[in-house]
């Protein structure tokens, strides 16, 4: 940390985001508004402080021809990111920072999950990274559903569900990804509210999809499964879903809904819920690879 501290740094800043003291530092402060535009909406500025975690950027001030130029981030003493594109330091800064507040935040329990309100129903859909979450998120919002977030469901101390300040983190076909806000797709920001559905799916090629609902206990453990504080802070995140759980209803038996494009996906799910008596905890073990185009599933590992 020495080593990094000796570098020469001309402008900084601390704040609070959803309880987490966060430090900035900057060899450049041109950069500082750039890096300070990927924080979740809502911090505030802390005059000192002690951080929990400090970034560390250095860029170039000088390019000269013919000689390759690194920006490189750093968290603590750890080197993250080295890359001429600063661009891609962005984005690595940011998926740090949001890890970062998942895991350590005692305001919010963030659960690695998909979340959307449709038709009446709040739907979390837990799943890890490159999964299709914020496929079929934006299949649901161009449906008519309200937008909670892709990546990250943020739930209170009472259990109820609320928006994480982040666009849609959509992949290009060149395996980057570009930021595209829920308002492209004519949705509204959700509102706070209970979670009324737990959607467990993995996806399986060449497979229907088969849904039945399971037990409050096996939701609770798939969704501590994708809640980064977990480990950290076990209490806390058992007593929030325990809660967050509670206020769903599950519904017994077993339905199966066979699709066979995705134009027909979001009309069946609708009158499975319909037919099943508004079951919120549930599980699909297959799914037709037709859907893949749009709605990627995930499917229940056994």
């Amino acid at each position: 940390m020495d080593k990094i501290d000796r570098l020469g740094w001309v402008a900084g800043i601390a704040f609070q985001v959803f309880g987490v003291r966060i430090g900035i530092r900057v060899s450049d402060p041109l950069v500082l508004e750039s890096i300070l535009s990927r924080v979740p909406v809502g911090w505030t500025r802390l005059h000192p402080a002690v951080v929990n975690r400090l970034y560390s950027v250095v860029t170039p001030l000088v390019r000269r021809r013919n000689v390759r130029h690194f920006c490189v981030l750093y968290g603590d003493h750890t080197r993250l990111s080295r890359t001429e594109r600063i661009d891609d330091l962005l984005n690595h800064f940011e998926s740090d920072l949001d890890l970062h507040i998942a895991a350590n935040s005692q305001d919010r329990l963030f659960i690695h999950a998909g979340a959307v309100s449709w038709k009446g129903h709040t739907i979390v859909i837990p799943g890890r990274s490159h999964t299709g979450k914020t496929t079929l998120v934006a299949e649901f919002l161009k449906s008519g559903a309200a937008y909670y977030s892709d990546d990250f469901a943020a739930i209170d101390h009472a259990g109820y569900l609320h928006p994480y300040p982040r666009d849609l983190s959509v992949r290009t076909e060149s395996y980057g990804s570009k930021r595209v806000p829920p308002e492209e797709f004519r949705a509204a920001r959700a509102q706070p509210g209970p979670i009324s559905l737990v959607l467990l799916t993995e996806y399986a090629e060449d497979r229907r999809w088969s849904p039945s609902p399971v037990s409050r206990g096996q939701a609770m453990l798939r969704l501590l499964e994708n809640t980064p504080s977990a480990r950290k802070q076990p209490a806390f995140a058992i007593g929030v879903l325990q809660k967050a759980v509670t206020r769903t209803r599950n519904t017994p038996g077993q339905v199966r809904v066979v699709t066979n494009s995705r134009e027909t996906f979001l009309p069946r799910f609708s009158a499975y819920m319909s037919a099943s008596a508004s079951p919120t905890i549930v599980s699909t073990s297959e799914c037709p690879a037709e859907v893949l185009e749009a709605i990627p599933m995930l499917r229940e590992s056994r």
